[in-house]
């Protein structure tokens, strides 16, 4: 079980090195899906451990929530929303994509040394899984900060949600069910929101470069 929990946070990471080294916005909500599935699969690992020591299901309806949310509405709601705008491959960054790839991985070594700095973690897997997850949060933000498009922002948001979902997951397999369906809500409620800002960034301005919001200066 700790292999395969090991795989697939180190697979869950490296989706989030695709996710920056990306241009096209379609590609950005494709890899926000692989990534959530992955994280769906672990959470059913977990289900089906806690399931055979106690019968617990929690974990099941957790993982059903991931993929009904994450991997399919969430996903489809951003790819209606992008057809209703510009199709374009984004072009504007603030650094180009090698070096963006490259501070990335710079990210991870960096929690890398911090993480296993702390020395609060007797199991070494964990470790290893933890460093994993707190990297996706802070390339997360890393991918928010140098998209200037909408829909990358809104995306990178989504992955550093995953991450710190991931991070509680592999630390402690999770928080409480109530806790977990509440994040889902605000989570929901947060795409909604953004969502509509995408439209009418569009609608004011016929793009969903978030730099032209400049323009409201007074």
């Amino acid at each position: 079980m700790t292999t395969y929990m090991d795989i697939i946070s180190l697979l869950i990471l490296v989706s989030s090195f695709v996710l920056v080294a990306n241009k096209k916005q379609t590609s950005y909500i494709k890899t926000f899906r692989i990534q959530s599935f992955l994280i769906a699969l672990s959470m059913a690992a977990i289900g089906f451990r806690h399931f055979q020591q106690n019968g617990r299901i929690d974990a099941f309806i957790l993982c059903a929530l991931i993929i009904g949310l994450k991997v399919i509405y969430i996903p489809n709601l951003l790819n209606k929303t992008y057809d209703k705008v510009e199709h374009k491959v984004e072009k504007d960054f603030y650094l180009n994509i090698p070096i963006l790839t490259l501070l990335a991985c710079g990210i991870a070594v960096f929690v890398y040394f911090i993480v296993t700095g702390i020395g609060q973690f007797d199991n070494r897997d964990i470790t290893m899984q933890v460093v994993n997850m707190v990297s996706v949060v802070l390339i997360g933000i890393f991918f928010m900060i140098t998209r200037k498009k909408a829909i990358g922002q809104i995306v990178g948001f989504l992955v550093v949600e995953n991450g710190i979902f991931g991070t509680a997951m592999f630390a402690a397999e999770g928080m409480p069910l109530i806790v977990d369906i509440g994040i889902f809500i605000d989570l929901l409620t947060g795409v909604l929101i953004m969502g509509l800002m995408v439209f009418r960034i569009n609608d004011k301005f016929d793009s969903i470069n978030t730099n032209k919001l400049k323009k409201l200066k007074g």
